[in-house]
């Protein structure tokens, strides 16, 4: 009886339990599911990362290369993120182009770091004018149920800490690049921001970290960017709005999780450091 209800009327089924303060899997109403990360997984990467959050699951693979910085920032590199959603990760994505949720995906981490919120494109210039490091972040995701912003930023964050790249110089006199691949360094000035995605329901009832089916059926999502007790970015893309209030009940929850994600993700990133 409680399979036919939940097929026939999907949200009147999951009010029941939002009514009790609750949810179908379990979890309080504002609780997170569990996160784990893992750092140089992928051998043919400059940096990888695999990460799960709850049973939505992203790798990221960065790959670097060297090229001519833009005429119009030519002292700054290049992060170039792409996001991709396999027909594998859920059974709602179809074979074809990039679709809308990939796309939508893309365009948010492409903010991030146009807005120096990732990292300082600086730290990526070699040599003024001359040359400048391009990192080709590839996020591939082998599970989508909900959240799938909080989880690549999660792995591009650990991916770019885990980049290592050989020492390259500029000889003006010689205009070369000289480049010593026995010496590798990390990424410098990698900055530390966390998305947590919130749904909205018609009550004004709030939920953090929803899976596929708790988005589908809210009347709005929110995720907030938060690098320590700072809101870095917000993205609303339609329905429900918010009050005052409920903005910052959901600040006060990013903050919180941002803090626990920063400890796991140097944990991790220190562990694989220590291996290599």
């Amino acid at each position: 009886m409680a399979t036919d209800h939940k097929t026939l009327q999907p949200l009147e089924f999951y009010k029941t339990f939002l009514d009790r303060k609750s949810r179908p899997d379990g979890r309080n109403l504002l609780e997170f599911r569990k996160v784990t990360v893992n750092a140089g997984s992928i051998g043919t990467a400059d940096g990888s990362a695999i990460v799960k959050c709850g049973n939505t699951t992203v790798i990221c693979g960065i790959k670097a290369e060297i090229a001519a910085p833009g005429m119009d920032e030519p002292s700054k590199g290049f992060i170039i993120p792409n996001v991709t959603l396999p027909p594998l990760c859920s059974s709602k994505i179809k074979s074809g182009p990039p679709g809308e949720a990939a796309q939508s995906a893309t365009q948010f981490i492409a903010e991030l770091v146009a807005n120096n919120i990732i990292l300082d494109l600086h730290n990526l210039c070699i040599h003024s004018t001359k040359w400048a490091w391009v990192l080709h972040c590839d996020l591939v995701c082998i599970n989508l149920d909900g959240s799938l912003l909080d989880a690549c930023v999660i792995a591009l964050i650990t991916a770019l800490k885990n980049v290592t790249l050989p020492i390259v110089t500029y000889d003006e006199e010689l205009d070369k690049l000289i480049c010593d691949t026995d010496q590798k360094r990390p990424l410098e000035g990698i900055k530390q921001p966390v998305t947590s995605t919130f749904s909205l329901f018609e009550n004004g009832i709030l939920i953090s970290d929803p899976t596929s089916e708790e988005e589908q059926l809210a009347a709005g999502l929110t995720s907030i960017t938060m690098e320590g007790a700072l809101v870095t970015h917000m993205y609303k893309p339609g329905g429900c709005t918010l009050d005052e209030k409920q903005v910052k009940k959901l600040i006060q929850q990013s903050e919180l999780k941002a803090k626990e994600i920063v400890r796991l993700i140097e944990e991790v990133c220190l562990s694989s450091i220590a291996e290599r």
